[in-house]
C-alpha cells in the first residue's frame, strides 16, 4: 500500500499506510488516562468530558498546520515539520480522509553548577483532515524535504 517516490536531491520519503502505528495508540492512551485524571479533578457539575479530552490533547500534542490544496489531478497536503525525520512521521490515507503523526524526542545536555545536566522531551503531534474529494490511496507519497515541509500528494480518483 505504501508508495515511494524516486530519489531526488533534497527529498525523503514518509511512510504511508492504511493504518498509524502502535505508536500513535500509545499517544491516544496517554491522552484518554490524562483526560479521565482531569475528569477526576473536577467538580462533577464543572466542565463535561469533551473538554476534558480537548484540554488533555492540548497537554500531550503539539499543534501543527496541515494545508490542504485541490489541484486539477491531486489533492495537496503541506505542513512544516522542522527538527523531524522521515522515520518520525507517519501518513494515513483514506479514500475521503487524511491523518499525518509524528513523535520526535529532543535530547539536550548541559551543565549546572558543575554537573553534566541532559534531558530528553518528546513531541507529538497529530492532524486529521477530512478530503475534497476521493483520493487514490495506493498511489498516494508523501515526501520530507530539506527545509522541514512536509508534502503528501494524493492522487484523485478517477470517476
Amino acid at each position: 500500500m505504501a508508495s515511494r517516490n524516486p530519489p531526488q536531491t533534497g527529498l525523503a520519503d514518509v511512510r504511508v499506510g492504511g493504518k498509524l502505528s502502535s505508536a500513535f495508540e500509545r499517544v491516544e492512551a496517554r491522552i484518554r488516562e490524562l483526560a479521565y485524571q482531569l475528569f477526576l479533578g473536577r467538580e462533577p457539575d464543572e466542565g463535561d468530558s469533551v473538554t476534558d479530552w480537548l484540554a488533555a490533547q492540548m497537554q500531550v500534542l503539539t499543534p501543527i498546520d496541515l494545508v490542504v490544496k485541490e489541484q486539477k489531478k491531486n489533492v495537496v497536503a503541506e505542513a512544516v515539520l522542522k527538527g523531524f525525520t522521515p522515520d518520525e512521521i507517519e501518513v494515513e490515507v483514506s479514500a475521503d480522509g487524511l491523518k499525518v503523526f509524528g513523535s520526535h524526542t529532543k535530547s539536550s545536555t548541559g551543565k549546572k553548577r558543575g554537573k553534566t545536566m541532559s534531558s530528553e522531551e518528546t513531541v507529538y503531534f497529530f492532524q486529521a483532515v477530512p478530503l475534497p474529494c476521493e483520493v487514490d490511496v495506493g498511489t498516494s507519497a508523501a515526501t520530507l524535504l530539506k527545509n522541514g515541509k512536509l508534502k503528501i500528494t494524493l492522487p484523485k480518483k478517477l470517476p
